[in-house]
């Protein structure tokens, strides 16, 4: 019997606080987590490991995570980690499977949204 591995989610995310929780909720939902603090350990880490599902703060110390939000494969769910809404609104537009998640969030909302958008991208492949 094999068992499929877990998705990998990628997470950019500069800031401690807030990313070691999401990585443990992540973690204890089965999913393997990739992190990265800069844009350019995003867009290395696109380049490693093509990932599931992406969670992207945009205001990151060094870069920016639009960057990674637009580098991202377009069949890769894309959630956007923001405190405005006004930093987001063109990528969701120009970008397919890419949603807000305001800051400050509820995780369990958070995942909901991750579930739905991972499915919606399922029902869309061949």
């Amino acid at each position: 019997m094999t068992t499929e591995p877990s998705p990998v989610i990628l997470v950019v995310e500069d800031d401690t606080a807030v990313r070691q929780p999401l990585v443990k909720f992540l973690q204890m939902r089965q999913y393997t987590v990739v992190t990265a603090e800069t844009a350019d350990e995003g867009l290395d880490a696109i380049r490693r490991q093509r990932p599931a599902a992406a969670i992207v703060d945009l205001r990151l110390r060094r870069g920016t995570g639009r960057e990674v939000v637009v580098s991202m494969p377009p069949d890769v769910p894309v959630i956007i980690f923001s405190g405005l809404r006004s930093e987001s609104a063109d990528l969701e537009s120009i970008r397919p499977l890419t949603r807000l998640v305001e800051k400050p969030y509820s995780l369990v909302m958070l995942m909901d949204t991750l579930e739905d958008m991972l499915e919606q991208a399922r029902s869309m492949k061949p």
